[in-house]
């Protein structure tokens, strides 16, 4: 039996259905079958049918991955299966990837069904795909040359079943989309759960491995006092597990931030946003000048004068911070608050999803001091805000970029 992917390898030509003429041999067994094997066709007399037949018959022979009924085509046929076995596929609403390859299996038709039939009641478009799994044969009857035979109006009653049928046609479209919706947003939310359960792992186990890190880093601070290193390890490990997650995720990168996807606007709002911060940081660092003994003899601006660096120095110290901040967000944005952002409610969404991925990463910074993590959260919480309203690394990185070397490079405290 032919496998979906060889199905879909074959060229449009070698899977049309090939259409012949009804010959007097086989119209008489072809009867017999419509009358003991499909309901549609009771009550008909058979020399009736064979007339039927022999105006507007046809015979259709698919080969394996040719199509018999396409999803949101006109509904313009009834098909009677003689031989060969289909499947009825439906189109995903929510996945495009889906839609391209014919959707969800919903179902198979046999020999002996009768597909396509609503069309006799509804003449819009197909609601789901009948494809050949095999080499089949079907009887098609089109719609138009029914309505052609027939050779008088209907009996006002017959007529007011016809509109009841179709009706009931049109419910059992609308039906079918609804039935077929309600599954798959069943499973995209069986989805998210299980990836809530990865990312809940996984922060757990981030959490524990930080925790045992703080304990065994304390003989180590009493050895290099500098705790620089020891935050671009914790940072790694975290990143990794970001990795991880965004690898093995149903989502697709962009929903992590990683996307161009209104840099633009981003960057104008980051841009137009941190200004103030600039601001307010040469206002304290001037009061600080004017009010503490700890800032005698220092400028307003500083620019990064450490012992024993030159302009070299800096500026690859300066590097390294660029290379850095990056990934502070990445953890951060991607790997926290773009995560409970997907999972959360939507009421409390965005400001949970704030709070909750900016108190995690502070807490990351207690080995440094309790002081830089309190400093930390809420600048966290303004770069949450500004994640939330365009969901890209461009503009928060930017804005994180710009404050951090204003703050450290260039008005410089000296508890940076």
């Amino acid at each position: 039996m032919p496998t979906e992917q060889a199905l879909t390898e074959l060229a449009p030509a070698e899977r049309a259905p090939v259409e012949e003429a009804l010959t007097e041999e086989a119209l008489a067994p072809l009867i017999d079958r419509l009358l003991a094997e499909s309901s549609l066709f009771h009550g008909i007399e058979r020399h009736a049918l064979a007339a039927l037949l022999r105006e507007v018959g046809h015979r259709l022979r698919l080969p394996a991955g040719a199509d018999l009924i396409t999803e949101g085509d006109a509904a313009d046929a009834i098909y009677f299966i003689e031989s060969g076995r289909f499947e009825v596929r439906k189109r995903s609403e929510r996945d495009s990837a889906a839609a391209d390859d014919g959707g969800h299996r919903i179902g198979q038709a046999l020999p002996g069904a009768v597909v396509g039939e609503v069309a006799l009641l509804d003449r819009g478009t197909r609601s789901a795909t009948v494809r050949a799994v095999e080499e089949s044969v079907a009887l098609m009857l089109r719609v138009r040359d029914l309505e052609q035979a027939a050779e008088r109006a209907p009996h006002p009653a017959v007529q007011m079943q016809l509109n009841l049928g179709r009706e009931l046609a049109q419910k059992i479209r609308v039906s079918t989309s609804g039935a077929v919706r309600h599954l798959e947003e069943a499973l995209h939310e069986e989805r998210k759960r299980v990836e809530m359960g990865r990312f809940m792992s996984r922060v757990l186990i981030g959490t524990c491995l930080y925790m045992f890190a703080l304990v065994l880093m304390q003989p180590l601070k009493a050895l290099v006092p500098d705790s620089t290193a020891f935050s671009v390890i914790i940072l790694l490990g975290f990143a990794f597990g970001l990795y991880l997650n965004i690898r093995t995720s149903m989502f697709p990168a962009s929903a992590y931030g990683f996307t161009l996807a209104h840099w633009r606007p981003a960057l104008r709002e980051a841009a137009l946003f941190s200004a103030p911060f600039l601001v307010l940081i040469v206002a304290l660092k001037w009061a600080l000048l004017q009010s503490s003994p700890a800032f005698a003899g220092r400028s307003l601006f500083d620019f990064y004068r450490q012992a024993g660096l030159g302009t070299l120095g800096t500026l690859a110290v300066v590097l390294a911070y660029a290379l850095f901040v990056p990934i502070q967000e990445m953890v951060a944005r991607s790997g926290i608050q773009s995560s409970l952002m997907m999972f959360l409610r939507p009421r409390h969404r965005v400001p949970m999803s704030i709070f909750m991925s900016t108190l995690l990463f502070s807490s990351t910074h207690l080995h440094t001091s309790l002081e830089f993590a309190v400093l930390v959260f809420p600048m966290g919480l303004f770069w949450g805000w500004l994640y939330s309203r365009h969901p890209t690394l461009v503009g928060v990185v930017f804005s994180h970029l710009l404050i951090g070397i204003w703050a450290v490079f260039v008005v410089s405290f000296p508890f940076f």
